[in-house]
């Protein structure tokens, strides 16, 4: 038999119907995951406040607030687990590193830090990894970022991440940059 023997495939309707709808839910499937990591990010960006200030040292430092009052107790309860206060060290530190991918993002205000602090001092029993989680969120007290993209990896690889491990830390205007995308700004 030769090629010129062969016959084209032929499809009846119904065929052809299966092959367009399966060709469509591919292309739906492949777009929904390029954007999926945004879509919650756009639909339910939180309200924040944009402070600059300047270290002794010179270096610019931004500081976010929520613009209104957030219970964070409500927010970070006593009861977190392991699993919760590494899910919002992580989210937080987004603001701050690059990385290809980042999931989930909420805004690393003092409020936040500080409260996690409290919740993990108050029940370091509860934490398999409490000196972790405290000598991250002490240094972020002080405005000590100068680690954030080791401290989202130590954080990233306890959640035994394989996508979007932190490359470096964000510039000044990165971080606005990103703050403006994922955080709506007052």
């Amino acid at each position: 038999m030769t090629i010129a023997d062969k016959k084209p495939l032929k499809f009846n309707k119904i065929q052809k119907a299966v092959l367009l709808i399966a060709f469509i839910g591919l292309i739906g499937t492949l777009i929904y995951m390029k954007i999926k990591p945004d879509l919650q990010i756009i639909v339910n960006k939180k309200d924040v406040i944009v402070t600059e200030t300047i270290e002794n040292d010179g270096e610019k430092v931004i500081e976010i607030k929520d613009k209104e009052k957030i219970d964070v107790i409500e927010l970070f309860p006593e009861t977190m687990t392991d699993g919760e206060v590494q899910n919002a060290i992580h989210q937080m530190s987004h603001q701050k590193v690059k990385a290809d991918k980042k999931w989930g993002m909420i805004p690393l205000t003092k409020e936040r830090v500080v409260r996690l602090i409290d919740v993990v001092e108050g029940n370091k029993e509860n934490f398999k990894h409490e000196s972790t989680y405290l000598k991250i969120l002490n240094r972020w007290k002080e405005d000590d970022f100068s680690g954030v993209d080791e401290d989202h990896n130590s954080i990233w690889s306890l959640q035994n991440g394989t996508v979007g491990r932190a490359t470096g830390i964000l510039t000044y205007e990165e971080e606005l940059r990103f703050i403006s995308k994922y955080f709506n700004v007052n």
